[in-house]
């Protein structure tokens, strides 16, 4: 089931493996401007020199491939960011997101993730969401930690990983 919600200030749509042209165009146009150095410093490295067309075509390529894809979109309809969801097993889902620096600091992250955590609550077969944070990104750690996500302890030294246990669902 495609995943799509709306919040007070964004909506939320998953992207379609078979996006037309036109749309994958309009996509691939403004991945490089929200994927900027700021965005990306505490993200993998396939996130980083992702500056030019081709660049963002092998970029969406590989997100399409590894991931369901979302776009976040504001009340104007301008892509400001992305959500990404891995499903591992059937009753667990990795999560994360970013948002272009320029809606930093405005409780969107917060009213995207609570949105998407009714969602999926509602939506999908999950018990569970997993989001590893780079440990230099203290404002992520934190905001998960809001939401009801908890710290796990890994033999990960660089990255936290945090579940939150969906409430039983109505799917």
């Amino acid at each position: 089931m495609t995943i799509s919600f709306v919040t007070p200030r964004l909506s939320v749509v998953e992207v379609e493996a078979c996006i037309s042209l036109s749309e994958r165009s309009q996509l691939l146009a403004c991945v490089p401007t929200i994927l900027t150095p700021a965005v990306v410093a505490a993200l993998p490295a396939d996130f980083h020199d992702v500056n030019t067309p081709a660049a963002a075509e092998v970029w969406l390529d590989s997100m399409l491939s590894q991931s369901r894809l979302l776009l976040v979109k504001s009340a104007s309809d301008d892509v400001i960011g992305f959500l990404f969801v891995y499903v591992a097993q059937g009753n667990f889902a990795h999560i994360g997101y970013l948002l272009a620096q320029a809606c930093w600091g405005k409780g969107l992250a917060t009213e995207l993730l609570q949105g998407f955590m009714t969602d999926v609550g509602n939506t999908q077969p999950w018990q569970k969401l997993v989001a590893g944070v780079d440990q230099t990104n203290a404002a992520s750690a934190k905001l998960l930690k809001k939401l009801g996500f908890v710290e796990q302890v890994t033999d990960e030294s660089d990255v936290t990983v945090f579940e939150y246990i969906l409430p039983k669902h109505k799917v």
